[in-house]
């Protein structure tokens, strides 16, 4: 429906579930009207039934256009989840967050995550150097062999805020691997960005395993 149905079908304390695959037909054809029902009632969207190996949606993608609650499968402990952790951790991670002004007031601004919009934020750089790692466990309990460290660094939010680094391999040392590389990120839309760093061990056989990570808001980040 679109936002003044919505209204005339529905009350605030109506919130409405979304499959992954109508969500994203609908923020790609009327993105606005998908944003205004956000700023008057609760809106969710959960995983398409296709997912049968509990792999995650984007949570990213909702959230961009003001979704309150994207439904993961916690029971897969995967990257988007980590990005869940993270999107949370401003607030200590009990309960919601405040949404920048743009979104809420989208009936004024109106706002489409979609085409990247400029104005609406002060952009910023982010420098960030990884300097080194101490004790790194191995990849699982059952392995014997040496973690073949590198740290990958990725910012998620707007298309336009989407970018990836990654350090240089460090073969056979968990102990005390030493990279001192040096990244830059530039962000338009800071509100709406999160960083994630995560560190895997490299497999010429067979999927990179993650070692550990973190996420968090770019807002959070002190100089």
């Amino acid at each position: 429906k679109d936002n003044n149905n919505a209204k005339d079908a529905y009350t605030p304390f109506h919130s409405s579930s979304l499959a992954e695959k109508t969500f994203l037909k609908h923020a790609e054809e009327n993105p606005l009207d998908l944003i205004l029902q956000t700023t008057w009632r609760l809106l969710r969207v959960y995983p398409n039934a296709i997912r049968q190996d509990s792999s995650n949606l984007d949570p990213v993608i909702p959230w961009n256009f003001g979704v309150q609650m994207a439904a993961l499968n916690y029971q897969t402990d995967d990257d988007r989840v980590a990005l869940c952790y993270g999107k949370f951790r401003d607030n200590g991670c009990c309960g919601y967050i405040l949404k920048p002004d743009y979104l809420i007031n989208a009936h004024k601004t109106k706002f489409n995550p979609s085409n990247c919009p400029i104005n609406f934020e002060n952009p910023l750089i982010l420098t960030i150097t990884i300097i080194s790692g101490q004790f790194l466990p191995r990849s699982s309990l059952t392995t014997k062999d040496i973690p073949d460290p590198y740290v990958k660094i990725s910012t998620h939010g707007l298309l336009c805020d989407q970018q990836t680094e990654q350090t240089q391999t460090i073969d056979n040392n968990g102990f005390d691997p030493m990279w001192d590389e040096t990244f830059e990120f530039r962000i338009r839309f800071p509100q709406m960005c999160l960083i994630y760093f995560s560190v895997l061990d490299y497999d010429m056989m067979s999927g990179d395993d993650r070692i550990a990570y973190y996420s968090a808001p770019v807002t959070m980040i002190q100089p």
